[in-house]
């Protein structure tokens, strides 16, 4: 039988797509690139980017030739923005040239968090416990904007909580808090970021599984949550709620934590591990616990570590990579799957750049600019475009230029340097963002949302809410033809004032005890509706 062709001409790229069972990736004539994808292809390239639905649900190869200079492909249906005309021989669709909007992701169990280049934080993904910071308990298959501030840095996913650190240097936290993890002196769950104590010179935090650590500009060292398995370091095994100090020391340079287990790098580049070392994922060459900061090995050149569920692996300042802990799937890249208690080289490569872990897949970027990845892939976490496991770390073709990444328990997100974000693997919660529940196993697309603070002008009536009396000056109503669930007030300012619950189609808000002045109503209700509306306070 003879195969369909589709060509589709692209501002300079050629690009040619065809019917094929082949799953390898590989170059093609002319340098350009062959990749395999499925049946819904998205084309980016140096000057945009389009969709294209071939006549067929069976999977296709596509060829880009070297004309374009940078392209890739993604087997997902994106959102396409308009203004540069593309032809194809079946179809037209109208595209755009324009920047992305993310400049930092984290992903936790089965949720995921980004900040954009404008400092707006932003949640998607599975939200039981109010890990996304929206004030609800309700999941969300695309970003929703978590409160107004456009002045967050730095964001950790741990696997039901969630942390934000402040450019003025305050450190927040979200979601569950069962053990203490969020640190605000209780183990009430918070659905809205939560300031934790009155310190400003937080610098670096890490979220694990229920427990939280961060580091002080002044290079001091805190810890606290659930410390069932001695992963706070501080000599015991009793869980704390608000952050306390490990240890005297004041040279701490980084951290991250993974399923019980936590490291840090000193300023001096020694490595330092504690808590569970069941497969010897600590790397001290044993598998017994540590209840305090232990060294690994005698290095002094250690650039990053990153830790997943139970394996581990290292950056050193050289470019090698090195990994230990548990193989089963091949998360430490050795080509085997025996688990090493020790740290152990990856290859003899010596142009690593940086790293990261999920629960039991592993992600590197070289300095060529080139994405790898290997181990457990069966919910298609290496985005290579199969749900095969791989004990060595492989060439991830079809992302270019990769300016940060991250590894969630079941996910990969990249952020390239036009800040455009994609990311593949499991989706059962719309953790991928893509406003899809469908499980993807190569790298697709996350568009850039539109503020969902911003003040509609017309408070009175939005769709169908209606907000009244408007200005107020003491009993605010809003109402709305479905069910409200969750009523927000913040000041001129964006600082969060107060929240009330409301699960019904209407609710009300007793102003009489704020200042005169302008606030803004957040309304949160069923089917993902958020709307905000300015109101004014006599």
């Amino acid at each position: 039988m003879k195969k369909k062709l589709l060509i589709i001409v692209l501002t300079g790229l050629v690009c040619i797509m065809a019917f094929a069972a082949d799953p390898h990736i590989r170059k093609a004539k002319n340098d350009g690139v062959y990749f395999v994808v499925s049946d819904l292809i998205t084309v980016f390239s140096n000057d945009g980017y389009t969709t294209v639905q071939p006549e067929t649900s069976k999977a296709n190869n596509i060829i880009c030739g070297m004309s374009q200079g940078n392209c890739t492909a993604e087997g997902s249906l994106t959102k396409v923005p308009t203004t540069t005309t593309t032809t194809t021989t079946t179809t037209t669709t109208t595209t755009t040239t324009t920047a992305g909007c993310w400049q930092k992701v984290t992903s936790g169990y089965f949720h995921s968090l980004g900040i954009k280049t404008d400092g707006t934080l932003w949640g998607w993904g599975r939200n039981n416990f109010g890990q996304l910071g929206d004030g609800t308990a309700i999941s969300k298959s695309i970003p929703i904007q978590v409160g107004i501030g456009n002045n967050w840095q730095k964001i950790a996913a741990g696997v039901y909580h969630s942390l934000g650190l402040k450019t003025d240097g305050t450190l927040w936290a979200w979601g569950r808090n069962d053990y203490g993890q969020l640190g605000d002196g209780t183990i009430t769950d918070r659905s809205n970021p939560v300031k934790i104590g009155t310190a400003t010179d937080w610098v670096n935090i890490a979220a694990g599984d229920s427990y939280t650590l961060a580091i002080k500009s002044n290079g001091t060292l805190w810890a606290w949550g659930n410390n069932q398995e001695g992963q706070l370091g501080d000599g015991t095994t009793i869980d704390k709620n608000i952050p306390i100090q490990i240890g005297t020391t004041n040279d701490w340079k980084m951290i991250t934590s993974g399923g019980g287990n936590t490291f840090a790098i000193k300023t001096d580049g020694t490595l330092w591990g504690w808590g569970n070392n069941l497969f010897g994922h600590l790397g001290d060459g044993t598998t017994i616990d540590r209840i305090t900061p232990t060294q690994i090995g005698t290095a002094t050149n250690w650039k990053n570590i990153v830790a997943g569920s139970l394996h581990s692996v290292g950056l050193r300042i050289d470019g090698t990579l090195w990994a230990w802990g548990r193989n089963e799937l091949g998360p430490l890249g050795d080509g085997t799957t025996i688990d090493r208690l020790i740290p152990t080289q990856i290859g003899t490569a010596t142009d690593w750049q940086s790293i990261d872990a999920g629960f039991e897949h592993s992600v590197a970027l070289k300095t060529d600019g080139t994405f790898w990845a290997w181990g457990d892939n069966i919910l298609g976490q290496l985005g290579d475009g199969t749900t095969t496991n791989r004990n060595s770390p492989t060439f991830i073709g079809t992302v270019t230029n990769v300016q940060s990444f991250t590894a969630g328990m079941f996910n990969t997100f990249i952020i390239n340097d036009n800040s455009f974000l994609s990311g593949c693997g499991l989706n059962n919660y719309g953790q991928l963002g893509d406003g899809t529940n469908i499980q993807k196993p190569i790298f697709v697309s996350i568009t850039c949302p539109t503020s969902t603070l911003a003040v509609q002008e017309d408070s009175q009536k939005i769709d169908k809410l209606k907000v009244y009396p408007n200005p107020v000056q003491d009993i605010l109503t809003i109402s709305l033809d479905q069910k409200i669930i969750l009523l927000s007030v913040y000041n001129a300012a964006g600082q969060l004032i107060l929240t009330k619950a409301i699960n019904d189609t209407k609710g009300i808000i007793d102003f009489s005890s704020l200042t005169s002045g302008v606030y803004k109503v957040k309304v949160n209700a069923d089917k993902d509706f958020v709307k905000t509306v300015k109101v004014i306070k006599r």
